[in-house]
């Protein structure tokens, strides 16, 4: 039943608009047309305006009466004091401390010192000769000597001759040459070998010892004796004496002074305020779709004309 009401209110809905834009559509012809219900709807070319009424603010000048204060110069007599010393003599009580000396005795603890004989245990530095051993590594070369033979260096001489008066044993000398002369020569064959000597020797030692001992200090010790001693005492004693002060007094004389005062005065003046004014203006319409829903149901009913382009 509920699809059935929705498809009708729908149908109807649309029957109402076809009959509403066939009425729009017959009301009058657009652009300045006769109002013939048969006649079809001419095409509007030409934009078209219409007349409204715009609230504007226009500036209007007006006169006015408003209150100032000025400073107006006025003489006026006053009366002003001034201050005057005057002497004046006063007589007053007057408390004056005055020192005494006094003699007395006086208990008085003073100390001494006594020598006293204290036992004590004292560290001393005793240095002793300790004998001390230690080992030194010493290089000790222990070779022999043996014998070598080892060719003997000729002299200049003797290379002369054995060379056969400048030939040297070539083709034409058939001798050979003699045999080297050797020589038997003493040699030292090293062998070093690191050995480990003890050495004893003497050292010095600190050593602390302690030990009683009898010690005689100075001690102090509390004495009492009786002294003389003077001392000073306050006594107060009151008295009169005058004094001279100075005493002010206020005395009135008149003065003559200006002074500005604030009067107020009215005056006239030119304002300018805004004033609301109604003026008719010329501006174009919107055209807008014959089947739009708005035009339909919004302005189809404003004037009988449905607010289109001719209106």
């Amino acid at each position: 039943m509920f699809k059935f009401s929705f498809r009708a209110a729908a149908l109807a809905g649309v029957v109402l608009a076809a009959a509403a834009q066939s009425a729009y559509a017959g009301h009058g012809g657009g652009c300045g047309a006769p109002a013939d219900c048969c006649a079809p709807a001419p095409v509007c070319c030409a934009p078209a305006y219409r007349t409204v009424k715009v609230t504007e603010w226009v500036p209007e000048q007006y006169e006015c009466v408003r209150t100032v204060y000025k400073m107006v110069p006025t003489t006026e007599t006053v009366t002003c004091y001034r201050t005057e010393c005057v002497p004046e003599t006063r007589t007053r009580k007057v408390c004056v401390n005055r020192t005494v000396p006094e003699c007395r005795d006086v208990v008085c603890t003073t100390y001494k010192c006594v020598p006293t004989v204290e036992t004590r245990t004292v560290c001393k530095k005793v240095w002793k000769c300790v004998q001390v051993t230690t080992v030194k590594r010493k290089c000790v070369d222990q070779g022999h000597w043996e014998c070598r033979e080892v060719p003997v260096k000729e002299h200049c001489l003797s290379r002369l001759f054995n060379r056969g008066h400048g030939h040297g044993g070539d083709c034409c000398n058939p001798c050979p040459p003699p045999c080297p002369k050797t020589k038997t020569v003493k040699c030292w064959v090293p062998c070093k070998v690191w050995i480990e000597i003890p050495c004893t020797r003497t050292q010095r030692v600190c050593e602390n010892v302690y030990e009683t001992c009898q010690v005689t200090v100075n001690r102090s010790v509390p004495v009492q004796e009786v002294r003389k001693v003077t001392t000073y005492r306050c006594v107060t004693e009151y008295r009169e004496e005058a004094y001279t002060v100075q005493v002010a007094r206020k005395v009135a004389y008149p003065v003559t002074r200006t002074v500005c005062k604030c009067v107020p005065v009215q005056e006239k003046v030119t304002q300018c305020r805004m004033v609301p004014r109604c003026v008719e203006k010329v501006v174009p319409c919107e055209t807008k779709s014959h089947f739009s829903f708005g035009g339909l149901f919004g302005r189809g009913h404003k004037g009988g004309h449905g607010g289109d382009c001719c209106n």
